[in-house]
């Protein structure tokens, strides 16, 4: 009964004689056995075997695992097993209802070494030619197929657990390849070539695509393919490799890979979208689908920018997204070209044809066939399109044609083995020598064509949109100075202007503009006033900024790139609007600033800066005046305010408390009590921070000079070694080299390489209480001063680097930041207590020191240091710090003389003093020491 069905099955699927070949190939199956040729043993990284314990499973679940497993053993895909490796089995139930046998192999994938990439994509069907007859062949359940080689098998072992271990385990390994595991698309794609080699060699005209199980064949007419088939079946079931009969195509239309394909156009298969986008993840998904129809349907990048909105902002992949209206838009149009848009089979006799197009000056390609002779004159065989967002801020035009045809070129290498016969391009002949002679890309881009270049792209309805775009290759930048007015730009982040000023006759004339943000905006502020005030005539641009020079000469004929800083794409935006407007050449000349240099570019250049300095536009009338803009720059304490300025303790309050940025931001917790340096460069103490807004360096290393309270930061991607030892060498070169530095235990600071580190320095390590912020409270501190000074100054720093904002903050801490006992900033007393003498030393004051656990007094010592709510002392074990309410005056020797001169008693003059700090400390009965 099943051989009469697969003779029926046959005649059904190949026709009266495709069907007898069918039936010779199903005798001969019936007596045949296929060979097993196993596949190459797998490379492992351990000799040790790999052993995950099986974990317990449901009775309904065991019951089945063991159905499933039974099965596996009578189709001949298990083996018993004395293997000690192992991992874990289990099952899911389908929706269908049917159970399947998975198994981790994780732990297997991460010890097996990787065999690469056997096929890095998948075959395009539009090399076909067209008319030729086509059959495709689907395998089923390839992995069951394709064994094993023997010595890898006890590496894919399971057990089979029992209920309550009533029993001892079943034990087996697979013989054939599982799903899941590492190299497995590899093997597969080798077993399955091997066994198609014998079909490739005896048909060498045939065109064989395999891709995975998907196997296409095509030959030049219909007898031929009648001969190959009982051939291929043959090669296939010799290798164990089984044909699912439903998926047998032969007649057109053809199924193959998610396209379509007719006898002379391919299409792609319908594709449903999702309508509903509520995540990045969605919106992922989505612009992957249509980036993988692109090259069928040819849609622009700017028809699909909408869509590509959808993947900028937050990064989170659950953060929401929803389809604007512009993008539903696009979504009905990919819709539509889906259903509309085809490529066509090649045709051998006619050359094939590369058409570079400029849609909205986004260089496209189109990979195609031109034949006057056609219905369709123009048959496209693929288009290819640059990535969305060009690599470089600013991209010329020519640049970007040159990638486009070093891409075509590779495409067609990939699917013809030759270069294309012909190169159109959307450009005048002149435009295109002069772009050839001065570009390396270009040059580069052509090398070894051997192939026609044509300049004029023929009349299609696809050609016709770069047809009636009119642009240049050659840039509107002069390499030399132009016949015009002579133009200096200058600009200051901490004012915020932006100067324009040329001499026009004996006068000199200004124009002044204003933005916000960091010196890089504020010159390219001026820049685009410039280009506009200018726009009529050539011109000579002078600017001191490097960045400003560089971006106005590649703003000539190219394309921009989108920032993620929007106020910097705004101007980028303006300036390249203002230059591609432009009908005259430009001259841009970068000098270098403050070089008292004589002449007449100096001279304008000199000018242009000072008239963006608030000191030589306007004086600052009085000293308060001037605090306030200081105030406004840096965001100094009211203390330092008050140093600085000669100012009143209350003016230099109300100048922080009327600064918006100040007066949200709250004043630090009193410090506590911590044990510190008695001079510069003895004890610091190191931690990490982060600090969201700088992405990738958020990990801000801290160290603080725990005598002087010197600070030094610096911004990394990480909290390892390497990142721990780069901080300590540029704090080294910028403090000094300490004698000890305290640090928690993290893992990178307890490793054996900044041990050594510090040791071939010198430096001792001492570590905090682990878990205990109070250990590192110093720093600690620290972190958030260097938080609130990097807020206070985040208006006036937008798009400066991290770098850059902590240059700044840490100079208003160093050098701005007058401590309430001293009236040096703490960078002068760090090098004042380094340059001090050890000359004699100097009597110190006698203090009393409370026993906490007697609640006596005890001294006197001397007293080293004393602080905000601390004290360091001298005592018979050692130096101790305490808080500052355990620690009083010794005065009675003071007392005692006293007691002489009014003849009274000194005990009891000493018994009121400690009745007295009794009484005054009674309820303080702990301390935060640490």
């Amino acid at each position: 009964m099943l051989l009469r069905f697969l003779r029926t099955f046959g005649e059904g699927c190949f026709g009266r004689v495709g069907g007898a070949i069918w039936n010779r190939f199903l005798i001969g199956a019936i007596v045949m056995k296929g060979t097993e040729c196993p596949t190459p043993p797998l490379r492992w990284l351990v000799d040790r075997p790999i052993w995950e314990n099986q974990w317990p499973l449901p009775h309904g679940k065991l019951v089945a695992l063991r159905e499933l497993v039974q099965e596996q053993l009578d189709q001949g895909h298990l083996e018993p097993s004395t293997s000690p490796w192992n991992t874990p089995v289990f099952c899911i139930k389908k929706k269908s209802g049917k159970w399947r046998l998975l198994q981790d192999l994780r732990k297997i994938s991460a010890v097996m070494e990787g065999m690469g990439t056997l096929q890095a994509g998948m075959p395009s069907p539009t090399m076909l030619p067209a008319d030729w007859p086509v059959l495709i062949v689907d395998l089923k359940d390839c992995f069951f197929t394709i064994p094993l080689h023997p010595d890898d098998r006890p590496k894919f072992a399971f057990t089979v657990p029992t209920v309550n271990i009533a029993e001892p385990t079943q034990w087996y390994q697979w013989k054939v390849l599982r799903q899941g595991m590492q190299n497995f698309p590899v093997l597969c794609q080798w077993y399955v070539a091997r066994a198609l080699s014998g079909v490739r060699k005896q048909f060498p005209d045939a065109h064989v695509y395999h891709y995975m199980d998907d196997i296409l064949v095509a030959t030049p007419t219909q007898d031929e393919l009648l001969r190959l088939q009982p051939q291929l079946l043959n090669a296939l079931h010799s290798h164990g490799l089984q044909v699912a009969p439903e998926k047998v195509q032969q007649q057109p239309p053809w199924k193959y890979l998610g396209v379509k394909i007719l006898e002379r156009t391919i299409r792609h298969q319908e594709v449903q979208f999702v309508q509903s986008v509520k995540t990045l993840n969605d919106a992922q998904k989505l612009v992957g689908v249509i980036t993988w129809l692109r090259p069928y349907l040819g849609l622009t990048t700017a028809q699909l920018s909408p869509l590509f909105e959808l993947l900028k902002g937050d990064t989170d992949l659950k953060s929401p997204r929803e389809l604007t209206p512009e993008a539903r838009k696009v979504l009905e149009e990919v819709q539509q070209a889906v259903s509309a848009c085809q490529v066509y089979h090649i045709e051998p006799s006619i050359d094939v044809t590369v058409f570079i197009t400029t849609p909205d000056l986004h260089p496209a390609g189109i990979i195609g066939q031109w034949n006057d002779d056609w219905t369709d004159p123009l048959h496209v065989l693929e288009w290819v399109f640059l990535p969305h967002q060009p690599h470089k801020t600013a991209t010329a035009l020519f640049e970007l044609i040159a990638r486009l045809i070093i891409k075509c070129r590779q495409r067609c290498l990939q699917l013809m083995g030759a270069d294309p016969s012909k190169i159109i391009l959307p450009v005048q002949r002149e435009e295109f020598d002069w772009s050839y002679a001065n570009n390396v890309s270009l040059q580069s881009a052509l090398e070894g064509f051997s192939g026609q270049i044509t300049y004029h792209l023929p009349s299609h309805k696809l050609l016709q949109v770069a047809k009636n775009t009119q642009f240049s290759l050659r840039p509107k930048n002069s390499q030399e100075p132009v016949q015009g007015p002579t133009v200096f730009t200058d600009g200051s982040g901490k004012t915020g202007k932006a100067i324009v000023t040329w001499q026009d006759g004996s006068e000199w004339q200004v124009l002044e503009g204003h933005e916000d943000g960091s010196a890089q905006l504020v010159e390219l502020k001026a820049a685009v006033m410039a280009f506009e005030k200018f726009s009529q005539e050539p011109s000579n641009l002078i600017t001191d900024s490097a960045y400003v020079a560089n971006i106005a000469q590649q703003l000539g004929c190219s394309v921009l790139k989108e920032v993620s800083n929007p106020a910097l794409f705004d101007l980028l935006k303006a300036l390249w609007c203002a230059i591609q407007a432009r009908v005259h050449p430009y001259y841009v000349l970068h000098v270098q600033s403050h070089t008292n240099l004589p002449g007449f570019v100096a001279e304008g250049n000199a000018r242009a800066d000072k008239l963006t300095n608030p000191a030589w536009v306007a004086p600052q009338p009085d000293v308060l005046v001037q605090a306030k803009a200081s105030h406004g720059f840096f965001h100094q304490n009211a203390h330092t305010l008050q140093k600085q300025f000669q100012l009143t303790a209350t003016e230099a309050r109300e100048i922080v408390e009327s600064c918006d940025d100040c007066r949200v931001l709250g004043a630090p917790l009193p410090a506590g009590v911590n044990p510190r340096g008695l001079k510069a460069l003895e004890l610091w103490q190191t931690d990490v921070t982060q600090v969201a807004e700088f992405g990738r360096l958020k990990y801000v290393h801290v160290t603080v000079d725990t005598f002087s309270s010197v600070m030094w930061a610096s911004a990394h991607t990480g909290e390892k070694v390497r990142d721990v030892i780069a901080h300590w060498r540029q704090a080294f070169a910028v403090l000094g080299i300490p004698s000890a530095v305290k640090t928690d235990s993290g893992p990178a600071y307890a490793s054996q390489q900044v041990r050594q580190f510090l040791q071939s320095w010198g430096v001792s390590h001492n570590f905090g209480i682990p878990h205990s912020p109070t250990g590192q409270a110093i720093v600690e501190r620290n972190h958030g001063t260097l938080k609130r000074v990097l807020q206070k100054q985040k208006q006036g720093m937008q798009g400066e680097t991290p770098h850059s904002r902590l240059a700044k903050a840490l100079y208003t801490i160093n050098h701005l930041t007058v401590p309430q006992n001293s009236n040096n900033p703490v960078i002068l007393n760090h090098h004042l207590s380094l340059q001090a003498s050890d000359g004699e030393q100097q009597p110190r004051a006698k203090v009393r020191v409370r026993n906490l656990v007697t609640k006596q007094w005890e001294g006197p010592y001397d007293l080293i240091a004393m602080g905000r709510e601390y004290a360091c002392v001298s005592t018979d074990t050692g130096t101790r710090w305490l808080p500052s309410k355990c620690v009083c005056p010794d005065l009675r020797p003071q007392r005692q003389n006293l007691a002489d001169r009014q003849g009274g008693s000194c005990d009891q003059l000493e018994s009121h003093q400690v009745d007295e700090s009794s009484s005054d400390h009674s309820d303080d009965s702990s301390t935060d020491s640490d």
